[in-house]
């Protein structure tokens, strides 16, 4: 073999293997996003790599195809043992990638077919050995500058469509999403099949002979990571119709619970006029008995009136009757539970904040309390405290486990069910409705939740 004949060789190979590289490299920063730990996407990179290196080296015993099929499902593995949550999502992930590999792959192939024609073999020539091989190494570099290319900007474009990268995905939605990617993989196939058949057949490349079909294949394979793309979005989109139409379920039955506390308040009030009403009856009749010394029917008659009284007039005093009826219901929850329910709130009077939003945080946090109360003292404590124009709501609970926080500022809910999650995030809306935010701890077995707003 002649050097300038090794040389061709070791650069097919390192070409190949930069390739192999790249590509796994790519895998990665495609799966990064959804993973919990980023070590975890790394080792995603570093097992295909490896994997795929070791099965280029030994003497070839299976077909690319299913080689790189092993070596995604390899990586799906370590991607499930990273972070076993959302199963269906990471088969989507590695089916999805194992499709765009190929098919980004084949487009770079067929530009740099073009390129190798035009440049290389109207070269070929006894004197013309090194300027060859000099040719062939550019179009190399110029085979794996475009497959980056081409590569980087499919897993941008999908990454960047696809939004809701925390959100558990199902069977359905994953047989969605991954049929673009199966039609352009299997579309793949079959072209590569039929060249394969053509050459050996006629002993002649079918794309030299019909220079369409390479332009045909070199659609196809667009028109599929486009296909995939498209998929994502109107996925996406559907998403987030789900997103708001939960949403303004959520604030329907908000408005529900709002009308029931208005009903309370109302029936509270019904309930105070008419003991004003019958006050003054009362009030002879207690004369009556005074006057005639029936101390024992006197003092009786006023432990009845005082039990009536008691039912009537609210254990809770906030300054809002909406927000007394709210807490007064939780407080009788409490009790039935044996919960602590440790009360110091009240409403800022003279200012822009409205009953309605407070009634929003607070049935959200106490219903969030309420479920979630834990410990051998299981305790409820809610705090206001008002500074000039800012209001900060404090509410803790006793909690025992260890909550989730993934990498947002509030926990991942383990709810299931279609308003789950969305009990936190209706707080947060109306407290940035008043120019406030949010903020969840957790330590010495309780959770805090504190919630500021400028209420002027």
């Amino acid at each position: 073999m002649s050097l300038v004949e090794k040389c061709w060789m070791v650069t097919s190979k390192i070409s190949v293997i930069a390739l192999l590289m790249i590509t796994g490299i790519y895998f990665g920063k495609f799966v990064c996003p959804y993973i919990k730990k980023k070590k975890g996407a790394v080792a995603v990179s570093i097992v295909y790599i490896t994997i795929m290196l070791v099965l280029y080296m030994i003497p070839p015993q299976i077909d690319n195809f299913s080689a790189y099929l092993i070596g995604v499902i390899a990586a799906f593995l370590v991607m499930y043992a990273e972070d076993r949550r959302n199963i269906y999502q990471k088969i989507f992930l590695a089916i999805t990638f194992f499709s765009i590999r190929w098919l980004t792959v084949a487009m770079a192939a067929r530009l740099d077919n073009l390129v190798t024609k035009a440049l290389v073999f109207r070269n070929m020539s006894a004197e013309k050995v090194w300027l060859q091989y000099g040719l062939y190494v550019g179009t190399r570099v110029l085979d794996i500058v475009l497959c980056i290319a081409f590569i980087a900007v499919a897993i941008g474009l999908i990454n960047k469509a696809y939004i809701y990268k925390k959100d558990e995905m199902s069977v359905k939605e994953m047989v969605m999403l991954i049929i673009p990617s199966l039609v352009g993989v299997t579309g793949y196939g079959i072209l590569q099949y039929y060249l394969m058949i053509y050459e050996r057949d006629t002993g002649k490349n079918l794309i030299d002979t019909y220079g369409f079909y390479g332009a045909l294949s070199f659609l196809h394979y667009l028109i599929s990571i486009v296909a995939i793309l498209v998929v994502i979005v109107m996925f996406q989109n559907w998403k987030e119709m789900q997103e708001e139409q939960r949403g303004q379920e959520l604030v329907l039955n908000q408005i529900s619970d709002m009308k029931k506390h208005i009903e309370e308040v109302e029936k509270l009030y019904r309930d105070i006029r008419s003991m004003r009403h019958d006050m003054g009856n009362h009030i002879q009749t207690l004369e009556h008995l005074v006057a005639h010394n029936n101390m024992d029917d006197a003092t009786e008659y006023l432990e009845h009136l005082k039990n009536e009284w008691d039912e009537v007039s609210p254990e809770i005093k906030t300054g809002s009757p909406v927000i007394d009826v709210i807490l007064m219901e939780k407080l009788r929850e409490a009790k039935e539970r044996q919960i602590r329910f440790l009360l110091d709130f009240h409403y800022p009077q003279n200012t822009k904040l409205n009953a309605f939003d407070l009634s929003v945080i607070m049935n959200n946090a106490l219903n969030n309390c309420m479920e979630n109360v834990s410990g051998d003292d299981p305790y409820i404590s809610i705090y206001s405290f008002r500074k000039n124009s800012i209001f900060i709501i404090t509410i803790k609970n006793s909690f025992g486990g260890q909550l989730n926080f993934g990498d947002s500022d509030l926990p991942e809910t383990t709810k299931s069910g279609r308003e789950h999650g969305m009990g936190l995030n209706n707080i947060r809306r109306v407290a940035r409705m008043y120019m406030g935010d949010i903020s969840l701890e957790q330590g010495n077995e309780e959770v805090i939740l504190s919630i500021m707003m400028q209420v002027e």
